[in-house]
């Protein structure tokens, strides 16, 4: 099996209501965003995706929002709730894409925390 993993970056600033410090203020963060891929199948030239394919993915991150206004009611502008989130859409973008499936999103809040998101 074949695992293949694209860094992606956005900017963006969020508060987390009712958290007891300062996260419930408006702040903002780097984000970067693992996408892991895997597979077993190459294509005739040894490759399982194109990272520029899943460079794409980008379109789909909210570059230079407020993740609270920008992100669906229910979902939670923690690391948790968008690596969730982002799997989810990352899925469906890539749905249609032979010989691969997503395995994990990971979401990293600036170099020292992330949250990684796969399904069972």
């Amino acid at each position: 099996m074949y695992r293949l993993t694209k860094r992606l970056q956005f900017e963006a600033a969020h508060r987390i209501p009712d958290y007891p410090g300062k996260c419930r203020n408006l702040h903002g963060h780097t984000y970067f965003v693992d996408v892991e891929v895997c597979g077993e199948d190459l294509d005739r030239l040894g490759i399982l995706l194109d990272f520029n394919e899943i460079a794409k993915l980008k379109e789909i991150l909210p570059d230079h929002s407020l993740l609270n206004e920008s992100l669906p009611e229910g979902v939670h502008t923690t690391t948790e709730g968008l690596s969730r989130y982002l799997f989810g859409r990352f899925r469906e973008a890539l749905r249609e894409v032979p010989r691969i499936s997503l395995s994990a999103v990971t979401v990293h809040e600036g170099p020292n925390s992330w949250c990684r998101f796969e399904e069972d």
